[in-house]
């Protein structure tokens, strides 16, 4: 079984949001994985394993994140909002009022020499689902030949706010996306995920590994559903 980790934001600085981890309890998390002999794998590398991601691409990535993933010779994969790369993260509904940066090409370069992957997370991080046809094929066919010309390939994506249709699948199918993540866990275009936050320990990290004991995971899935739900004010905004 390949499990799918999504993490978004680490750093040492409080965030007025759930969506972040500190690099100690990244640290931690990636020690489990190395000591219970956990295998990390890239998407289509194997059967069984762990998949970890992050999304929105931040700056926060590279200067805390990464180091403990060299630390651990571990590969990631991270997806990039295209039309933010380098810039100041003005697509987040803030209530501090704090952008962040979002990862430039010179340490998106660097990582990817070291072994980290890249995927798309569109153009713009427009909930997909609430796009016309047109609107969506923009977010996804223009991030993926923005980031071949790059890369020279593109395989993934990963739709913002875990929010995918049949009409978002059927556009990443057609872009020649092999690998989809959000959602119900249906296939390949829609692998699920499971988020790890702050208030995360190992005890619920183990659960969403293992899927056990099975009251505890479907508790982490219905935690996740919730904080998920915070993020409507962004999608509000980015009609």
């Amino acid at each position: 079984m390949v499990k799918v980790l999504q993490f978004h934001r680490v750093t040492p600085n409080f965030q007025f949001c759930g969506t972040w981890n500190t690099p100690h309890q990244f640290e931690r998390f990636l020690g489990f994985l190395h000591t219970n002999e956990i295998d990390v794998i890239l998407p289509g590398q194997k059967k069984n394993g762990v998949i970890i991601t992050f999304d929105d691409a931040e700056q926060n990535v590279y200067h805390y994140a990464f180091p403990i993933l060299k630390k651990f010779k571990m590969r990631a994969i991270v997806f990039l909002i295209v039309k933010y790369i380098g810039m100041k993260n003005l697509w987040d509904v803030t209530l501090t009022g704090r952008r962040h940066y979002h990862l430039d090409w010179h340490q998106i370069n660097e990582m990817k020499k070291w072994g980290i992957a890249f995927g798309s997370h569109t153009m713009t991080h427009r909930n997909l689902t609430k796009l016309n046809t047109a609107d969506i094929e923009y977010e996804v066919f223009e991030s993926k030949k923005i980031l071949e010309q790059e890369f020279g390939t593109c395989d993934s994506i990963s739709y913002p706010f875990n929010k995918v249709s049949s009409a978002v699948v059927k556009a990443a199918a057609c872009a020649g996306y092999k690998y989809g993540f959000g959602g119900s866990g249906t296939g390949n275009l829609c692998l699920r995920k499971d988020a790890v936050y702050i208030i995360d320990t190992l005890g619920s990290f183990r659960a969403k590994i293992f899927e056990r004991p099975q009251l505890l995971y479907r508790y982490e899935r219905m935690k996740q559903t919730v904080i998920n739900y915070f993020t409507i004010a962004t999608m509000v905004t980015r009609k």
